[in-house]
């Protein structure tokens, strides 16, 4: 018989290793430069929901392990995206029982003010670390991941109720 703590958890794997697919397909040449500021951030989708579903698995140490290797796939310096996942995770760790909750729609608007936090964060790091200018454009991935929510949501749950 499979350990209960370690079943079901490659549907989390599988969830993230979909997620940061999803982030490195890239857009057409075509198209403008700024529709990359439109799309959601998938990787912090995923890991609020596994997050909020079920705490006792993934965690604060699931988040700096998972963005350490974010910064390795997308090509960040090694460290970016640390800080930021880590806080997004402390902040849906301490709420997840109020959070779930919530309805739909009002989960969206409390991820959008958690992943505009998260997009300040990487701004901020950004500035410091990297010697670029700010561009506030980077403001719209978290209302774009808000509106991706509910589906995000929907599809994981469907994946947790079936194989976790």
């Amino acid at each position: 018989m499979a350990d209960p703590f370690v079943k079901g958890r490659w549907i989390i794997f599988a969830s993230l290793l979909l997620a940061m697919a999803l982030v490195l397909i890239p857009l057409p040449a075509s198209a403008p430069f700024e529709l990359n500021y439109l799309r959601p951030d998938w990787i912090a989708l995923v890991l609020i929901y596994w997050i909020l579903a079920v705490p006792e698995k993934v965690g604060v140490p699931a988040a700096f392990f998972l963005s350490l290797i974010t910064d390795l796939v997308v090509g960040t310096p090694f460290g970016f995206h640390g800080l930021s996942f880590v806080t997004l995770a402390a902040l849906a760790k301490s709420s997840y029982q109020q959070v779930r909750m919530l309805e739909i729609w009002q989960q969206s608007i409390l991820i959008a003010i958690a992943l505009m936090i998260v997009s300040g964060i990487q701004l901020l790091m950004m500035t410091l670390m990297l010697d670029r200018s700010s561009n506030l454009l980077q403001f719209m991935k978290p209302i774009t991941s808000a509106l991706f929510w509910p589906w995000v949501f929907l599809f994981l749950r469907f994946c947790r109720r079936r194989y976790l």
